[in-house]
């Protein structure tokens, strides 16, 4: 592939991650304040949960900085240093990147100006500064900052020897040499090449790639910034071991060997140490005291890196693409039109979304079989097309004949590896894979693709998906054997008692099954109630395990909320820095920004699946229990309503009967602009741990005030009384007193609809994971 620059630089985006930036923050932004470039240019920061002055001072520079300024904020736990910086390179425009830290002064007026004089050679990819200690920093710091590679004063455009990949760690390291702490990058290049997801390091990890296909790297060391940080002893002990376990893991390189090697080099630095603080003008007992806290701070880096340098994982250093266009398949448990519940949705505006950024989408998802198949006919995959997008629909019954159908299935395997041999990808997201085959992430990084398993619920966690029994009780995790009698809903009451005494049944039972031969392939029509007990026995003992197995070797797993991301880490399963929290994207073209005008009365919606944990008798109860208030309200129902079909709906008319409650039924994408338009809240009373549902993004969106069960992701959504309100999850009486509040107080409504919080689009979404996948396939193809 070429490298040299064929995009001209004709503007310059500023990018800062933020995090209580604090007083150094707002000198850095004074000075960028005061930048003089030829080029236009732009500043983009993300926040990361500040909880000082820093988002008031995002706020007022928005206002007034003297060249186009936005900001963003994210969760905490959405902050990574390679995701990041990729999450402001893809909503931003510039043809060079230049990233800053909060902490990082620009040191002149001709900063920006004197960065961009690197990138005349067409084949430098990227540029970094010098780093000079603050006037008002620690001489101690001075004196150890004397010998950084950044801090260094010669300038230098670094261009790799051919045997760079074959080089000592430590060679092949010092080379590799990166600071985003002040440095730009061509966006050209990243796009080929983004930062990898990496708790430290990214941009070294990101040089290497840079270095060892063939680009140029350039140090400045005339355009300055003023860095530098006066740690303490176990500051400086712990930064160092993160630093040596970045140099282990990535590079594997060993910092420092022993506990003597760590010792010899506190002692080597103790003259140049005190003969540097001596050249900074001290003497006597303030010299003394320097001295002593050098000498600490020494020990402290050499035993970090000591402690650091032991890390047995390794990771691979990625590769660099050749081209921008991925093939991505995706792989969900079904899809529109035969279903539109919120994951089949999701899957389908993602999917469109990377379609329109000029990816190759395919859509692999289970169906059922048709009408004119033959009894117990064999799977097979039909070739079609919705709404635009190519789609394989695996079509395949569901009479499974145990429980471990549900999620293995050697037919669906075969099916899949042919497909895989037929058909090349670089990347499969599997969205859900429940009656297909988790043994699919597995023969997916076989074949050369790179995997990200999206979590959407609590299948793996929960054979009945929702962590919910049906006597309406929550399970706070897997049951194990207790997961047995839930699913064959008998002897509730004894679920706890199974779980705790599953560790000693489990053993056995698997055993037992092995005898009777339980453990064949068969419909359980042909086994004896004896075989096929012990086999639902075993089936049940090993699901959690071999699931959540399943999805912990897939290549990155994401979570749309903070907390059922933090369910399956209890599992134990999953690395936590694999397992992302990332909120979905809505696609939002076609709902209403106004809303249509309505009478007295207080238009109150329900929308989605009429299913029991889903809480409507719970909404219905609470219109009732509004007595004669119930006449100032409207209740409008809009999801698939079948009474004569279905034995809750039926229970919901009839609890309906006499209330202001309309059953509008089921309706398309193209009539969610009516729906919202015409309500004034949006009530999701369930009684399950919902995740991050659809319907509370949309109902911000369209500044609809929103009231929900105080449960899972969705208490994780409202700030209570701020952008929505909460009540305790079933209770009818509570959720009448909040729905009487907002009846009678029209104020409030409309505070509560206005405050909705910052939502991302599915086309920011899109970009989400597009930066993401070409990391992942970066990993995998090196080129």
């Amino acid at each position: 592939m070429s490298t040299q620059a064929t995009r001209p630089i004709g503007s310059i985006t500023v990018l800062y991650p933020t995090y209580n930036g604090g007083e150094l923050f707002e000198r850095s932004l004074a000075s960028l304040r005061r930048q003089v470039c030829s080029l236009p240019w732009d500043v983009y920061m993300v926040d990361s949960g500040s909880s000082d002055q820093t988002l008031e001072l995002l706020q007022a520079a928005s206002v007034d900085f003297p060249v186009p300024f936005r900001y963003d904020s994210i969760h905490s736990l959405e902050f990574d240093h390679g995701d990041t910086r990729n999450r402001m390179m893809v909503r931003t425009r510039g043809d060079l990147c230049v990233f800053l830290t909060q902490d990082a002064i620009p040191a002149s007026e001709q900063w920006l100006e004197d960065l961009l004089r690197n990138f005349e050679d067409p084949g430098v990819a990227a540029a970094y500064v010098r780093n000079v200690p603050r006037d008002d920093a620690d001489p101690v710091t001075k004196v150890l900052s004397a010998n950084d590679l950044g801090y260094r004063t010669e300038s230098e455009v670094v261009v790799a020897p051919p045997d760079f990949a074959t080089l000592d760690p430590q060679s092949r390291r010092v080379l590799a040499n990166f600071n985003t702490v002040a440095a730009a990058v061509r966006r050209e290049v990243w796009e080929l090449c983004p930062f990898p997801r990496a708790t430290f390091g990214e941009d070294v990890i990101f040089a290497h790639v840079l270095l060892e296909t063939g680009w140029k790297i350039a140090y400045d060391g005339e355009a300055v910034v003023l860095h530098s940080h006066d740690y303490g002893p176990e500051e400086t002990r712990r930064r160092a071991k993160v630093d040596a376990e970045f140099n282990a893991l990535w590079l594997d390189r060993v910092s420092i060997a022993s506990l003597d090697d760590a010792n010899t080099m506190t002692e080597r630095f103790r003259i140049p140490d005190r003969e540097g603080l001596i050249g900074l003008g001290l003497k006597g007992s303030e010299l003394e005291e320097a001295v002593k806290r050098a000498e600490e701070r020494r020990n402290a880096t050499f035993q970090g890196l000591f402690e650091g340098s032991h890390a047995e994982r390794r990771e691979q250093i990625p590769g660099i693409l050749t081209e921008h266009r991925l093939r991505v398949l995706f792989v969900v448990h079904s899809f529109p039109p035969e279903t539109r519940a919120g994951t089949e949705v999701y899957t389908l505006h993602l999917a469109q979304a990377l379609q329109e950024r000029g990816h190759e989408v395919t859509v692999l998802a289970r169906a059922e079989l048709k009408p004119d198949d033959a009894g117990g006919a064999q799977p097979y995959i039909e070739e079609g097309r919705f709404e635009g997008l190519r789609v394989l629909r695996l079509r395949r019954a569901l009479d499974h004949g145990s429980l471990r159908a549900t999620w293995d299935d050697t037919r669906v395997e075969a099916l899949f590896d042919q497909l895989l041999d037929a058909q090349s990808f670089d990347i499969v997201h599997f969205q859900h894979l429940i009656h297909l085959s988790v043994t699919l992430i597995e023969r997916a990084r076989t074949h050369g693709c790179a995997t990200i398993a999206h979590l959407h619920d609590y299948w793996a966690l929960c054979a009945r998906v929702q962590l919910i029994r049906p006597d309406r009780n929550l399970c706070e995790n897997n049951m194990g054997l207790g997961c047995l009698a839930c699913v064959k809903e008998k002897r509730l009451e004894q679920v706890p008692s199974l779980s705790r005494s599953g560790r000693f049944l489990g053993p056995p039972a698997r055993a037992l099954a092995g005898l009777l031969g339980a453990s064949k392939p068969g419909r359980r029509s042909r086994r004896g109630f004896l075989r096929g007990l012990m086999a639902d026995f075993s089936d049940m003992d090993e699901r959690g395990g071999q699931i959540l197995g399943a999805l912990g070797q897939a290549d990155l797993v994401v979570s749309p909320s903070r907390f059922l991301r933090e369910k399956y880490l209890v599992s134990g399963h999953f690395h936590p820095h694999r397992l992302v929290y990332s909120p979905n994207g809505l696609r939002v073209d076609g709902l209403p920004t106004e809303k249509r005008t309505g009478g007295a009365a207080l238009r109150v919606g329900f929308v989605g699946s009429l299913l029991w944990y889903k809480g409507l008798d719970v909404l219905i109860d609470a219109v009732r229990a509004l007595g004669p208030d119930a006449t100032q309200l409207e209740l409008h129902v809009h999801g698939p309503f079948s009474p004569g079909k279905d034995a809750y709906h039926a229970e919901l008319a009839e609890r309906a009967e006499g209330l202001p409650v309309e059953f509008h039924g089921s309706f398309g994408d193209e009539e969610r602009s009516a729906v919202y338009a015409g309500l004034d809240v949006l009530v999701v009373p369930s009684l399950w741990y919902e995740n991050s549902p659809v319907t509370m993004h949309e109902a911000w969106f369209t500044r609809t005030a929103l009231v929900a069960s105080r449960l899972g992701g969705m208490a994780e959504l409202i700030s209570d009384g701020v952008d929505g309100l909460l009540f305790e999850p079933g209770d009818a009486n509570a959720l009448a007193a909040c729905l009487r509040s907002l009846g009678e107080d029209r104020e409030q409504l409309r505070s509560l609809a206005s405050a909705a919080p910052p939502l991302k689009t599915i086309t920011e979404d899109a970009a989400d994971h597009e930066f993401r996948y070409r990391g992942l396939v970066a990993r995998l193809r090196r080129s």
